[in-house]
Order: C-alpha cells, then sequence, then structure tokens
C-alpha cells in the first residue's frame, strides 16, 4: 500500500495552487490594496495648507460596506498620518474612537457625512481648546469649519462612487459615479506631490493619464469637466500653483476637441497645451520633469487596450436599442404568424378527417347488417329472412363477432350452421369476408388518418411551446425582479443580484445571489429556507423549494442560490396482483413512474387470457405507453397511436386493456384515459367518486376512440384503480362496490399496501372471484408540508396564550 506521503507529486504543483489561490482572491486582494494605498494619501492630503479632512471618510466607508477591509484602512491611515506628524495621528485615533462610538446607535448611522463633519468638529474643537489654552484663533476655527465640510462632502462622494462589494465590480458606471471617482482621485494625487521615479512625478502622471482616458470615453464634454476638476482641487491643494488651473482645464478642452482622431489625436492635443504654455508663460513649472511625466502617461495610455473602457464609454455613448426592440417585436410576430399558418393546417387535416370519414355505428359487430346481395338472388331469400324469421341475421351477426377473435374455432362453429341452412354457402361467406376486409381497412384508414390529424396537433403544441420559450427569452421579468427586491429590502435581507430564469406557473426558476454566511449558526441554506422561501411563496402564491445551493468565490465570495416550484402534493401507492384459476403467470401489468417531478403517470393493463402471453400483451402496451409518454406526446395521441399499432399486427394477435391515470401534484388533479379497463374509484372523507369509460381495449376494434376525464384531487384522497378480475360477473356490480366502500371505509388510514391487500381478499372471501387475474393498486394524496413553518402571532393565538398560562 502507498501512503499518500510517499506519492510523488510535480515540482511546479505547490506554485501552481498558490497561483490559482492568488487568482481566486484576486478582487479580495486588489480591494485590500486600493484601500491600503487609496487610505495612506488620503489621510496625508492637505488643502487650504491646514486641513487633513479626508482619513475618516474613508473609514467611514470602509466600516459600513467593505468591514473587512477595516484592518487595511487603518494601517494606511494610520501610516499616512504618521508621515505628517505625531500630533495628526493622534487626532485621526481620537476621531476614529469618537466615530465607533456614536455609530452604534442606528439614528447616527442614517446620516454618515454629517457624522464624520460631527465627529471631526468635536475632536478638533477640544484638541484646539487644549492647544491653545481655551482660545483658539479664527482662523483655526475656520479651518476647522472647512475640514468638516470637506470631510462630509468626500463621504458622499465615496458612498457614490463605491458601492456594496458585489457590486463594485459589476455595478454600472453612471454619470454620477464616474464623477465621484474622479473628485476622489485628485484627492488622492494632492498626497502624492512628493512622490517622484526618477524623473516622473507619480501625481502628474496619473492626472495627465485620466485627463485622457477621459477624452477617449467621454469625448470634450466629460474631458474638459475633469480636468477642471482636477485643476480646482490641485490649486486648493498647492495655493502656489494656481498658474496650473489653466494649463489642466485646456489640457482637457484640446484632448477632448481632437477626441475624433482615436488616441493619436488626443495624445497630441494633452501634449500641445503644454508646449503652448512653455512658450507663453515662463512662470509656470513646465520643466523636464513635468514633459517627460507627459511622455510617461502618453505611454501608459497607448497601452490600456480600448475594450477594458467600454463600460465607461456606454455610460456617455449607449448603444440604441431601438433597432433591437424592433427586431424583436418583428421576430416575435413572424413567429406567431408562423404558428398560427401551422395550427390552421392541423385543425384543417383533423376537419377533413372527420368530414370524409365519418365516425358509423357498423363499427360495433352487434349492430344489424345489411342482407348480403347474395341472399337478396337467391330463391330461398324469404324463407330465410321474411316472416319474422330472424335466424339467418343472429348467425351473420355471430359471424361477424367471431371474425375478428384469434382463435379460429368458435368461426368454425358458427359457419356449419350457416352451411346447414344456406344453399349458396361459399358464395356467401366470400361475401362476408369481403365485406369484413374492407369494413376493416376503411376503420384501419380512418383511424390511421385520425391518428396523422392528432400528431399533427401535437407538433403544434410542441411548436407553441418552443415559441413561448423563445418570446420568454427575449422578454425580461423587470418588473417582477422589482417585486422581489423591494420585498427582499423591506424585511432587511442583503442580496445583490436576482434573476428570473422561468415565470411559467409551476416551473418558476428564480436565482438570487445574497452575501456569504457571517455568523456561526448560519448555513448555506438558512437564510434561503427561513426568510427567502417565505417571500416567494407569499408574492406568487404556490410552493418553492431550494433547488440548488453554491458557493461561488469570483468574482467575491458569495452564495448563489436558486429556487424553483414545488410540488403540493404527495403520492404514495401500493399494489397486490393474484394470478387467477391457479396460474403461474398473471395476465395483468401495471407500471408507476414520474415523467417530472410535478407529474405522475399510472398505467394499469389487463391482457386477454390468463397465461403467459396474456401477461406479455399487457406488458408490451404498458412499455409502448410510456415510451410515448417519455417522448412528450400527449395521452390521447399515445392511446390512437398504441391502437394503430396493434390492429395492424393482424388477427393473429391479441389485444389488451389499458387504464391511463396522470397525476398532477402540483395543481392536485387527477386525468384517467381508459379503453376497456375498468372504473376508477375515489374516496373523499365519507364521500365516493367513479370515473369510467366506455370505450373497447386497444386494437380490439378498427375505429377507436377515447376521452380524458378529470377530477380535482384534495388532501387525503384515496383513489383505487383495479382490473375486472377483482369483481365477479355473476353478482351486481352495485353490492360489489358497496363492499369495496366499506373496505375503505374501515382500513382507509392503514398504508396503501395494507389497503390493496385488504381490498382484495375481502373481494375474494365474500363473491369468490378468483378465476381471473386480479390486481389493486391503491394511491394516497397528501399535502407536502415543510419541516418547518413561519408564521406570525394573531390575536386569537395571543388570547389563546393568556388561556392557558
Amino acid at each position: 500500500m502507498k501512503l499518500i506521503d510517499n506519492v510523488a507529486r510535480p515540482v511546479g504543483e505547490p506554485i501552481r495552487l498558490y497561483f490559482e489561490t492568488l487568482s481566486k482572491r484576486r478582487l479580495h486582494i486588489f480591494i485590500a490594496g486600493l484601500f491600503l494605498v487609496g487610505s495612506f494619501f488620503l489621510a496625508q492630503a492637505v488643502l487650504f495648507d491646514t486641513a487633513v479632512p479626508f482619513f475618516l471618510p474613508v473609514w467611514a466607508l470602509a466600516r459600513a460596506r467593505y468591514r473587512k477591509y477595516l484592518m487595511w484602512v487603518f494601517i494606511g491611515g494610520m501610516c499616512g498620518s504618521a508621515f505628517l506628524g505625531l500630533g495628526q495621528a493622534v487626532i485621526h485615533l481620537l476621531q476614529l474612537a469618537l466615530f465607533n462610538a456614536v455609530t452604534k446607535y442606528a439614528f447616527m448611522r442614517k446620516s454618515m457625512p454629517l457624522t464624520v463633519a460631527g465627529s471631526i468638529i468635536v475632536v478638533q474643537m477640544l484638541w484646539q481648546f487644549l492647544m491653545h489654552m481655551g482660545q483658539p484663533p479664527v482662523h483655526t476655527q475656520l479651518s476647522i469649519g472647512f475640514e468638516a465640510v470637506l470631510a462630509a462632502f468626500m463621504t458622499f462622494f465615496l458612498f457614490i462612487a463605491f458601492p456594496a462589494a458585489d457590486r463594485i465590480y459589476f455595478g454600472k458606471w453612471t454619470p454620477e459615479r464616474l464623477g465621484a471617482a474622479c473628485i476622489i482621485g485628485a484627492m488622492a494625487t494632492t498626497g502624492m506631490g512628493a512622490i517622484m521615479i526618477g524623473h516622473v512625478s507619480v501625481a502628474g502622471a496619473l492626472i495627465h493619464l485620466a485627463i485622457l482616458l477621459a477624452a477617449l470615453v467621454g469625448g470634450l464634454p466629460f474631458s474638459t469637466t475633469v480636468a477642471m476638476i482636477i485643476a480646482a482641487i490641485v490649486g486648493i491643494a498647492e495655493l502656489s500653483f494656481t498658474g496650473m488651473m489653466a494649463v489642466y482645464g485646456m489640457t482637457g478642452f484640446f484632448a477632448g476637441a481632437l477626441s475624433r482622431f482615436k488616441k493619436i489625436g488626443i495624445a497630441l492635443g494633452g501634449v500641445s497645451v503644454s508646449l503652448f504654455f512653455l512658450l507663453y508663460d515662463l512662470t509656470l513649472p513646465l520643466d523636464n520633469t513635468h514633459f517627460i511625466t507627459l511622455g510617461v502617461a502618453t505611454l501608459i495610455f497607448f497601452l490600456i487596450p480600448s475594450k477594458k473602457l467600454e463600460p465607461i464609454r456606454q455610460v456617455f455613448h449607449p448603444e440604441s436599442t431601438e433597432v433591437s426592440e424592433k427586431r424583436h417585436k418583428w421576430l416575435s410576430d413572424r413567429l406567431d404568424e408562423q404558428l398560427s399558418d401551422f395550427r390552421q393546417f392541423s385543425e384543417f387535416m383533423s376537419t377533413l378527417v372527420g368530414g370524409r370519414f365519418p365516425a358509423t355505428e357498423k363499427s360495433d359487430p352487434s349492430a344489424l347488417q345489411d342482407v348480403p346481395k347474395t341472399c337478396q338472388s337467391c330463391f330461398r331469400y324469404a324463407k330465410c329472412w321474411e316472416g319474422g324469421n330472424d335466424d339467418m341475421a343472429q348467425l351473420l351477426q355471430d359471424w361477424e363477432t367471431t371474425y375478428s377473435m384469434t382463435t379460429k374455432a368458435p368461426r368454425h362453429r358458427v359457419e356449419e350452421k350457416i352451411n346447414y341452412k344456406c344453399i349458396r354457402f361459399n358464395g356467401l361467406i366470400t361475401e362476408l369476408e369481403e365485406q369484413s376486409a374492407s369494413r376493416l381497412l376503411t376503420g384501419q384508414l380512418q383511424h390511421g388518418r385520425k391518428m396523422l390529424a392528432l400528431q399533427l396537433r401535437d407538433m403544434s403544441t410542441h411548436l407553441d411551446k418552443i415559441m413561448h420559450e423563445i418570446k420568454e427569452d427575449l422578454s425580461v421579468y423587470k418588473p417582477a425582479e422589482e417585486e422581489l427586491a423591494n420585498r427582499l429590502d423591506k424585511l432587511g435581507i442583503e442580496y445583490f443580484q436576482i434573476d428570473i430564469l422561468a415565470g411559467e406557473r409551476g416551473s418558476r426558476r428564480v436565482v438570487c445571489c445574497i452575501p456569504e454566511k457571517r455568523s456561526d449558526f448560519e448555513t448555506d441554506t438558512t437564510v434561503a429556507e427561513r426568510l427567502i422561501l417565505p417571500v416567494l411563496e407569499e408574492m406568487y402564491e404556490e410552493p418553492f423549494q431550494v433547488a440548488k445551493s453554491l458557493v461561488r468565490q469570483e468574482p467575491f465570495p458569495h452564495l448563489q442560490l436558486t429556487f424553483t416550484s414545488a410540488v403540493r402534493f404527495s403520492l404514495d401507492y401500493g399494489i397486490v396482483a393474484a394470478a387467477g384459476g391457479g396460474t403461474f403467470h398473471a395476465g395483468d401489468a401495471y407500471e408507476v413512474f414520474p415523467l417530472h417531478d410535478g407529474l405522475t403517470a399510472v398505467l394499469l393493463s389487463d391482457g386477454m387470457g390468463k397465461d403467459l402471453n396474456a401477461y406479455r400483451e399487457s406488458r408490451k402496451v404498458i412499455r409502448l405507453m410510456r415510451e410515448c409518454l417519455n417522448r412528450k406526446m400527449d395521452p390521447e395521441t399515445a392511446m390512437h397511436t398504441l391502437h394503430y399499432m396493434m390492429s395492424l399486427n393482424g388477427l393473429d394477435d391479441m389485444y389488451a386493456t389499458l387504464d391511463l391515470a396522470l397525476v398532477d401534484l402540483q395543481d392536485g388533479r387527477l386525468w384517467s384515459w381508459k379503453a376497456g379497463s375498468m372504473s376508477t374509484y375515489i374516496k373523499r372523507g365519507e364521500d365516493f367518486l367513479r370515473m369510467d369509460s366506455k370505450s373497447v381495449p386497444v386494437g380490439f376494434l378498427p375505429s377507436f376512440s377515447v376521452e380524458a376525464k378529470n377530477e380535482q384531487l384534495k388532501s387525503g384522497d384515496i383513489i383505487v384503480m383495479m382490473t375486472d378480475g377483482v369483481f365477479n360477473g355473476d353478482v351486481a356490480l352495485e353490492v360489489q362496490e358497496k363492499t369495496l366502500y366499506s373496505t375503505l371505509e374501515r382500513y382507509g388510514n392503514h398504508n396503501c399496501d395494507k389497503i390493496a391487500e385488504r381490498i382484495m381478499n375481502n373481494m375474494e372471501m365474500k363473491y369468490q372471484a378468483v378465476s381471473d387475474d386480479r390486481t389493486v393498486l391503491v394511491m394516497k394524496v397528501e399535502h407536502v408540508l415543510p419541516s418547518w413553518s413561519s408564521f406570525r402571532p394573531s390575536s386569537q393565538s395571543r388570547k389563546f396564550g393568556k388561556m392557558t398560562g
């Protein structure tokens, strides 16, 4: 045996796993680095040469929306404060302590900008009173006011530019968010003034790069706006460089004006302004460092792929959806037109079949036959057919009845009787065989065309469903998604994405993404089962279930929950079967199988006879019917197709009864199709219902018709299906049904197997119905109840609690 520690591993496997881990956590690393660097530079950004207002706003943002990164904000902010002096670091610590203390109260969290400004004013006033012995100068008080106002505005801009952690990457860029991001970036560059890499100024490179990118994505208006914002902020931060405001403003204007020439025009426009001011005003700091910085920023600008900026470009140049919406509408109308034409064609085929081959009563062998032509030309016509003599008519009816039988002996016996009475026997039998064969072929042709019409109807139905699904793909469930989002917001349930993939009742599919668990008692599905499921059930008025729960790490850790419609009822069944006449093989066959989660099919067939051949015939019927249903064929079409296939096998083949039941567990309804089978009995409380049909077995006659019956089910209903061997043909049906009802009354609270066994035993003991194969299938329908349920105490429950207390 080889231990796992001794298994040889590739040398680079640890390195590969390390890089895979970094790849999965790249967004986390990016946000952590952004807070670390951003808080460092913002903490040492000085405006008006005295105000340092930007560390506490960053802390407020992280505490409200990015609690995981508070440590990085603290490290970066305190390091930046330490560069300004020990006193500034102490002031920032006191501001953090006061802010954390007051934000424990919900009232103080309602307006973060005011809370930040108030914390800065309180700490700064106390600090300045101590430093100036209770008499701070007026300019110091004004500086405190400016710092508080700037901090409030900075907090407002930060909350606009940085949405919740789940939306920071996928959130849509808006003009407001872009403007706020530009202001924050410009503020951060004021803390980078002393950072130089060789002859390159980091702050200058970032400023010029931001102007060029603004011209690329937004054109002239946006680049000019960004340039003026940067110029104003840089001018406020460094009052000695107010002359650079004109340089930055003109750079944004010319870069945006030449944006039609793509990156080359933007780069030339940005550099030309600095060259012009170099010749115009020698007092500006336009030295070698400035132009080297511009060159580096321009090079980075050319290296940035334009596709990465496409989401931002869409904010200023959104694609027109009018054409696509018109295309979708045209496609939808075209699909409706094609579907309507096909539906009319299928209806035409059905009408053509029904009009050209009308249903006749001659399909019944017991119906009165016309006098054969051989008898009409015979001199003994009056003796055989007139004077109230109906012996010959009865013999011809018997011959017609035995003509379709598998065994030949009954027909030979009838033909011997006809030969005894008829002197033109050979001619009469030949005419009868021709008429029977003609009726058989006509019936098969009629049934085949009817089956074709039904199959065309099914194809039309399938196409209708396909077109409906295509239309659903073209549509958007925005109203439903917004309503669900509003309900979750009212309950305080955190989420960041809701997608409704299917909106059809009974097959709804909703995907909801929520933040990862934050407490030890929470599991992956706690929030889904206890909070979101009741919201969906109340909104759609149908049960839901958690179909899937996945923990996703990309692009950030979160839970992806998939909700689907759940069935309202559960089905339990039991079967008891016995062979009649002491034989080993029974001719009955049955099968219970789900077509999908909300629909169960029940098949019960009785082959003609009590031997192995009867069992094979009934199994063939079951197998073929199951194949048809699994291929999404309509039950009526499946019954006709099955009859057509069996009737084409010839006269040597057998036929079988078929009892098909579909139990809809979503809506609670029973659909029944019967072909020569026994009635279905339903016990509901003290009432009993019966579903029966007069259709003949499949493959028995040339013509075939079947109709569906349905019954609404309720929780606690007991459904009984059986073959004809359970009842005794010599006893009145009403009497035997009373015995069945009394058995269900007495043993209805037992399980289905016990009920089926009791029905079988009681019927055998009381009516001695043991000569034929017997099968009893019992089903119970109950409501699906969750293991838990949410409830709200009502006034009655409170009164009951007081009474019991």
